[in-house]
């Protein structure tokens, strides 16, 4: 109860002051604050960790379209290289990070992957050598800078955020469509048995982040057959952040940074570079392709898929690009971080030898 309530003091400590993921930020600085005050005393049950990325996953399957699934046939090719050209250059920002603060590889690489907060936290906590702790730290560095800077940037780059917010609220909601589109309301409601089963079924079979991975893929896919899923209530969903948060929160140790002063100021400054690398990208990518630099400024920027198509619809632009784009690149990133760290660990080890 101690560590519940604490994550619930932070949640709307956060949430009263307005900012950005409340429950999952501020529930994780909640019990990451008793962490420190009494070291040992929080703890949180696995189960209601792993619920809480089940109702997440639900939630961001749901939101693939048709759509975005005809997206991703048509713009594969550029996905796989936007995805591929992302993850090289947070493998080698992760390496240089590692190196400067000491910390391990897996760290370093997991901690500057954009491929979420939540899915990273979960895959450190299944790597060998890696801290949860020093993930959730890095990766929380990113989210804040992102969610802090990319909608005021989109907004300027689009120049007149008025007038693009009334032409996204004037194009409306494309009927569903699909193999499954014809089916009662009541069909999604009879299909989520499903969604827990996907996740015990990720996870039997040793995906990365399958719990997470094996829900987004299920629903995602029905979706965009046309299933009318059900809505995810928002107490449901306010309760999954919060099991994360917690969960999150229990596996920083605040104290790396008193003993790593550059740790927290390289964070964030590594999260900037991001920011700033992804808007010379999105320049150079709307000049070659010619569609709009916002849309391409969302679609590229690291993370998250929510807050992005949130901000795609207010400044209207192509919500479907911008969704499928982060989807692809989460899903991406997820398959790929595990054998990239193998394959730096084994670099490192190897110079190290021939070094030494």
């Amino acid at each position: 109860m101690t560590t519940f309530a604490a994550g619930a003091a932070g949640g709307g400590m956060f949430a009263a002051l307005g900012l950005p993921l409340p429950w999952i930020l501020g529930a994780a600085f909640g019990v990451m604050t008793l962490n420190t005050v009494r070291p040992g005393l929080a703890a949180w049950p696995r189960l209601l960790g792993d619920a809480g990325v089940v109702v997440v996953a639900y939630v961001l399957g749901c939101t693939m379209t048709l759509g975005a699934a005809l997206t991703i046939a048509r713009e594969l090719p550029f996905m796989v290289l936007a995805a591929g050209l992302w993850t090289a250059v947070s493998t080698m920002i992760g390496l240089a990070f590692a190196k400067l603060t000491g910390l391990s590889i897996q760290d370093g690489v997991l901690g500057s992957m954009p491929g979420g907060l939540t899915q990273m936290v979960l895959l450190a906590d299944e790597m060998r050598g890696a801290n949860a702790g020093n993930v959730a730290i890095m990766q929380t560095s990113r989210l804040v800078v992102v969610l802090y800077t990319v909608p005021f940037l989109a907004a300027w780059f689009a120049g007149d955020s008025a007038g693009a917010s009334g032409a996204a609220a004037a194009g409306g909601g494309a009927a569903a469509s699909g193999a499954l589109a014809g089916l009662p309301s009541w069909a999604g409601y009879a299909a989520l048995p499903l969604v827990p089963l996907a996740a015990w079924l990720g996870r039997r079979l040793r995906l990365p982040a399958g719990e997470f991975l094996g829900p987004v893929l299920i629903v995602g896919a029905a979706a965009a057959a046309g299933l009318p899923w059900p809505a995810a209530p928002q107490p449901l969903i306010a309760a999954a952040q919060l099991a994360i948060g917690i969960f999150i929160g229990c596996r920083v140790q605040l104290r790396i940074l008193l003993t790593n002063r550059r740790f927290g100021p390289l964070s964030l400054l590594f999260a900037v570079l991001l920011i700033v690398l992804t808007a010379l990208a999105a320049r150079l990518w709307s000049a070659f392709e010619g569609d709009s630099i916002v849309t391409w400024f969302l679609a590229l920027a690291p993370g998250g898929l929510g807050e992005m198509a949130v901000t795609a619809i207010v400044l209207g632009a192509d919500e479907a690009q911008v969704t499928a784009y982060q989807l692809f690149r989460l899903l991406f990133v997820l398959m790929a971080a595990p054998p990239l760290i193998r394959l730096a660990f084994r670099w490192r080890k190897s110079r190290a030898v021939r070094t030494g």
